[in-house]
């Protein structure tokens, strides 16, 4: 299998976390992947659905992939409901992946469904012989069901919610803050956009050369072709970046801010 082929999956396994779905693929024991990387998946094509949802891969293991699907319209929810044994039409693994050397304090930080790549990450940051801390927030511990605990038990995460319902009491960068960020060796992070805008002006300067951004965005065609996922770039002036083949992990210092901010390049 091809980096970035299209290819039919067997669902072969399904777990419901509150408002999570996470979907195991079987897929050719050739396959391989890494942190950030995403699948670009067709949602029911005969409810005339054509264009693909993208979904970070979450792990993988010999012979499976899987995937966290929140549901956030008709496309999601359609994969959602899709069973074991139902095929589906998948295309990957595409985009810019993480990259990381062995350093000696790395800081993942994550908001609600930006948990998918960072515990792939933190997998592969655990078999390095790293030490990496995880930061999760979510809204309400109720939304996501058993997760929470689950995650808690399997690896070393410190959650947030704003409820105060589980672990810290606000938002995933009040808790990260709190923790000496100057401290940390480097800083990866996926969550929604303001999520990532507020980290950037935490990490102001230099500092942006020390953080990895996984950025969530609709995609059309998923490899960089209808310039439908653009982002503004620091360098040079003026320019674009695609989200699906030139990120969706790019380095702070990579993108203009302020234009991002402002959403003026829109």
């Amino acid at each position: 299998m091809n980096l970035g082929s299209k290819f039919s999956a067997p669902i072969i396994e399904k777990s419901v976390y509150g408002c999570l779905t996470r979907v195991v693929f079987g897929v050719d024991q050739a396959y391989l992947a890494e942190p950030g990387q995403f699948l670009h998946v067709l949602c029911g094509s005969e409810d005339g659905r054509i264009l693909r949802r993208p979904y970070s891969l979450f792990d993988t293991a010999s012979g499976t992939a899987s995937i966290l699907v929140k549901e956030a319209g008709p496309g999601s929810a359609w994969l959602a409901r899709r069973e074991v044994g139902e095929e589906i039409d998948c295309m990957g693994p595409l985009g810019r992946p993480f990259s990381f050397s062995i350093f000696d304090r790395p800081a993942l930080i994550a908001g609600g469904a930006g948990i998918a790549p960072l515990i792939f990450l933190y997998k592969n940051m655990c078999s390095e012989g790293m030490e990496p801390s995880l930061f999760w927030g979510i809204e309400r511990s109720g939304d996501y069901g058993d997760m929470p605990e689950s995650i808690l038990a399997e690896f070393q995460v410190r959650i947030a919610s704003e409820d105060g319902r589980v672990g810290f009491k606000g938002t995933a960068l009040e808790l990260f803050t709190s923790q000496q960020p100057e401290d940390f060796s480097a800083i990866y992070a996926c969550g929604p956009r303001g999520m990532l805008i507020e980290l950037t002006e935490i990490m102001i300067g230099d500092r942006r050369a020390r953080l990895q951004l996984s950025f969530e965005e609709r995609m059309a065609c998923g490899v960089g072709a209808c310039k439908g996922c653009v982002v503004p770039a620091s360098d040079p002036a003026g320019s674009y970046l695609t989200v699906c083949k030139d990120g969706p992990v790019f380095e702070g210092k990579e993108l203009d801010w302020a234009r991002l901010k402002s959403r003026v390049w829109q």
